[in-house]
């Protein structure tokens, strides 16, 4: 999972700087800003500088996977990066992932969730759909929200169809009867407001929601919650207090 940390963004900020003015001076002035992570122009345009390597859906052999993306919707440009562990005539649980990164940056291709997810469907034996949700600003909340939900009723869609379609390959290996959904920081957050918005309603059938896995949940409001008031700041945090109201 993603760590980042000032510390982390200076080198990349930096080297981009020459390269960032000459480049984005035609949108004008930078109106919001996180530092290092993300810059919003005066006429809409968003800048998310490279903090993250991304890769490929590609992992070792020893972990014994299957990893592919796959595209759910073009018009929204929703795709998932599925981790499926080569369990012939077996069929595994599916986790329902989505990436933390306050809302606004993150990506199943960053090397620190690709990794992780990995290892995850490898060790655990299940099959891991890790979601590229739409990020703020320019998708603000609910849109994520709204992602998360349509992701879980795609995969119902595609439990229905009855024709040999392209998702078999990972579908086959599920037991959809034992579905979870889960995500770390904001990725929590979504997870906690999908399953919300199913509840016991049955739109999910013939997906049966197991549970739900919190890593290290972000949640906020109008109002500033106890942990928010009391508890200490990590040193050196890109997503600080002041950040996240923004």
């Amino acid at each position: 999972m993603a760590n980042i940390s000032m510390e982390s963004r200076m080198s990349t900020t930096h080297s981009n700087i020459s390269n960032s003015k000459k480049d984005h001076n035609q949108h004008g002035a930078v109106i919001e800003e996180i530092e290092g992570l993300i810059e919003v122009y005066k006429d809409g345009y968003v800048e998310r500088p490279p903090i993250v390597p991304n890769v490929v859906a590609a992992v070792g052999q020893e972990l014994n996977l299957l990893c592919k993306d796959v595209i759910m919707d073009k018009f929204s440009n929703l795709w998932d990066r599925f981790y499926v562990p080569k369990c012939q005539g077996k069929q595994l649980p599916l986790l329902i992932y989505f990436h933390g990164g306050g809302f606004c940056v993150g990506s199943p291709s960053w090397i620190c969730y690709h990794e992780f997810i990995s290892k995850l469907a490898s060790a655990s034996g299940c099959v891991v759909m890790s979601v590229n949700y739409r990020l703020a600003p320019e998708h603000r909340l609910p849109k994520a929200f709204d992602d998360g939900f349509n992701s879980v009723m795609w995969v119902k869609q595609q439990a229905t169809m009855r024709s040999n379609n392209d998702q078999r390959w990972w579908l086959n290996s599920c037991n959809l009867s034992k579905v979870f959904i889960g995500g770390d920081s904001a990725g929590a957050n979504i997870a906690h407001n999908v399953a919300k918005r199913i509840g016991a309603s049955g739109l999910i059938n013939p997906l049966t929601l197991r549970g739900i896995i919190l890593v290290q949940p972000f949640f906020g409001g109008e109002q500033r919650t106890y942990s928010e008031k009391y508890l200490a700041q990590p040193p050196n945090s890109a997503l600080s207090l002041t950040v996240s109201e923004l």
